[in-house]
């Protein structure tokens, strides 16, 4: 079982993924409260016993962040560890993301960048050739074989339309980074883009 705490803002929407320390400094300060413990888990210092936070609410409103570091890291994530051109989801014997089994590609390739810029064929807007809007994951048989092309000139489809982050997308990010414990699922949004990821997650299979 999982010990870090999802934590959501004042509103009951999630926020990010906590370690459980960081939890119990925000309901002893009061600034959280409890909202869902992990049923069997206690927490006991040499005075005191209490209940081992999963879920917990900000007692007053946070605005979230809505920039997100372009790193390596964070666009495998956005990608959730999913190769955008087949599909594959590479996972190791612990079913946890193999990243090595995943490349960073440049969907209009730098070799066809004029001073650092590319045109997307989508939207048509010029953007930096190594930016959020211009990069995607790709397993190593999708990038071998696209190469110096874009997806059309290599007969290859884009699966999701590369973007920026948004708010909304870092919690989700976050999410995919951890185990998911039965806990948390009631608080994830019906209406929510990653409901069905989470489901997805949840499948053994």
């Amino acid at each position: 079982m999982t010990s870090s705490v999802l934590l959501l803002n004042a509103d009951y929407k999630p926020i990010k993924v906590i370690p459980w320390e960081k939890a119990v400094y925000l309901l002893l300060d009061e600034k959280a409260r409890l909202v869902v413990e992990y049923t069997g888990k206690v927490i006991r210092s040499a005075h005191t016993e209490m209940a081992w936070p999963a879920v917990v609410a900000l007692v007053r409103y946070a605005k979230s962040p809505n920039k997100v570091r372009f790193s390596r890291s964070n666009l495998l994530a956005r990608d959730a560890y999913r190769c955008n051109y087949c599909g594959v989801r590479p996972r190791t014997v612990n079913k946890t993301p193999k990243r090595e089994a995943l490349t960073i590609d440049h969907v209009v390739p730098r070799a066809q960048s004029r001073n650092g810029h590319v045109v997307l064929p989508w939207n048509g807007n010029t953007v930096a050739v190594t930016c959020w809007e211009n990069t995607t994951t790709a397993c190593l048989t999708c990038n071998a074989a696209k190469a110096d092309k874009t997806p059309a000139q290599a007969k290859m489809t884009l699966r999701v339309t590369p973007r920026k982050p948004s708010s909304w997308d870092t919690v989700l990010m976050t999410l995919r980074r951890t185990s998911v414990p039965e806990e948390w699922k009631a608080w994830v949004p019906e209406d929510s883009g990653w409901r069905d990821y989470w489901e997805t997650e949840l499948d053994p299979n």
